[in-house]
């Protein structure tokens, strides 16, 4: 018990006896029971505060030690500028020994601490609005003259009318963060550019051999009808329609060549318009057999219920003519190939190509999915093409907004579906669209 308790319970016996010298007895002891219950009021409050005091004593320790062995820097700030309070780790990321001397050190944050002093004026604006910032990334100058980027969190502390009293938060080095972001940024502006370098050659170069094919194309036709008169030996007309055949299979690679650039730069228009499942078909097949040259019978399943759709004509034949010349390459006769179409519960619209061909292993479907890539790559391999059939048709389903699956097993065949969101059931607007690999 201290000194200022036993005086306190001395003057309450002094009052208690005066006033018993003039109290009835019966009064003296109602009093006599007030008084013991003021005494074990004032024992039990005393013993409150003096474990509060304990508390606040332990907490404030607490948090002094956390603040002090923080990694992170710990600030309290005032609205005008001023550090009232930082903690060690604080000091040492700004270049300080202490934290002492870094508040001493500053007497105007936005001029002394930010590269750019508008930001300080920026951190208060959003204080002002919302009593915190997060991420709050700025460049600042260290006491050796360097300057590093940091990240802080903070929060607004108001008085009880509503007044900004500081601002307290943390601080974070990100530095090498911030610039291994930058070099991202940098690698992939360099990554674009030489695609945009390569695209373009690749475009460049496909229409400068596409000029003289034209005209070898043309010519050897022209001759192989003997518009002119009749060839002298008969056998150069094998030699002529053979010369034809092949130009027009390297014209195929180029346009294919041409494509896969238009899609990687997301130069592909979409030119939609309505058209029936059957009118696509119908030119998908007939392209498919003047590719391959292979005119056997594919068995066309298409329901006439199937909704009209608004989609690029030309663009989903071209998806269903390299699938089905596909199909047809690695189908050795007397094998099948069919062509079916459907519509979910879900309102989309499918297309499938399948085969009963020579079939792909599940690693090679994820290679043919990939520019001038095949399930066999070998020099000898029995079948030719540049690789580029599959890719190009799943990039313009993707352009559809659609999407394309491979169900395939060794020996057994492939099948191949397109599916067709509900959107493509309904009227749009032509628009460029950008969805390659």
């Amino acid at each position: 018990m201290t000194a200022g308790t036993c005086w306190a319970f001395f003057a309450l016996g002094l009052l208690f006896g005066l006033a018993t010298q003039v109290m009835a007895p019966r009064e003296i002891a109602t009093a006599a029971v007030i008084m013991i219950g003021i005494v074990i009021a004032v024992i039990l409050l005393r013993r409150l505060a003096e474990r509060s005091d304990k508390q606040l004593l332990v907490g404030d320790f607490s948090y002094r030690g956390f603040f002090e062995s923080a990694i992170e820097g710990i600030f309290r700030t005032s609205p005008d500028g001023r550090y009232l309070d930082v903690n060690p780790a604080l000091a040492r990321i700004y270049g300080y020994a202490t934290p002492a001397e870094m508040k001493a050190a500053f007497t105007n944050i936005a001029s002394q601490l930010y590269i750019d002093p508008s930001r300080r004026d920026e951190f208060k604006k959003i204080m002002d609005a919302h009593d915190e910032v997060s991420h709050f990334v700025s460049e600042i100058r260290r006491r050796d003259g360097s300057t590093i980027w940091i990240s802080e969190n903070a929060r607004a502390v108001r008085d009880w009318r509503g007044q900004i009293v500081c601002y307290q938060g943390t601080v974070e080095d990100v530095t090498q963060k911030f610039a291994a972001e930058r070099a991202i940024k940098k690698g992939l502006k360099r990554a674009e550019q030489a695609n945009r370098t390569k695209n373009a050659f690749l475009a460049m170069m496909s229409h400068e051999l596409k000029t003289p094919l034209n005209a070898i194309i043309g010519f050897s036709e022209m001759i192989g009808t003997e518009m002119l008169g009749p060839i002298g030996n008969k056998a150069y007309l094998g030699y002529v329609r053979d010369i034809s055949a092949s130009g027009n299979k390297l014209l195929a690679i180029i346009n294919d060549v041409l494509d896969v650039a238009r899609l990687e730069g997301n130069a592909i228009v979409l030119n939609r318009c309505e058209c029936s499942p059957r009118e696509i078909a119908d030119v998908a097949l007939m392209r498919a057999r003047a590719q391959t040259g292979d005119g056997r019978d594919v068995e066309l399943d298409l329901p006439g219920d199937l909704p009209v759709l608004h989609v690029d004509k030309t663009r989903l034949a071209q998806v269903l003519s390299n699938l089905l010349a596909n199909a047809l390459k690695f189908t050795p006769p007397p094998g099948a190939v069919r062509l079916r179409a459907w519509r979910t519960d879900t309102g989309a619209v499918h297309f499938a190509v399948s085969d009963s061909g020579i079939g792909m292993s599940e690693e090679a479907i994820a290679l043919v999915l990939q520019p001038f890539q095949q399930a066999d790559a070998s020099l000898a391999r029995r079948f030719e093409g540049a690789g580029l059939g599959l890719p190009i048709a799943h990039a313009l389903t993707k352009l559809h907004g659609g999407s394309l699956a491979i169900a395939s097993a060794e020996g057994k065949g492939t099948t191949v579906t397109v599916e067709l969101p509900e959107a493509c059931l309904r009227r749009q607007e032509p628009e460029i669209e950008a969805a390659y690999g």
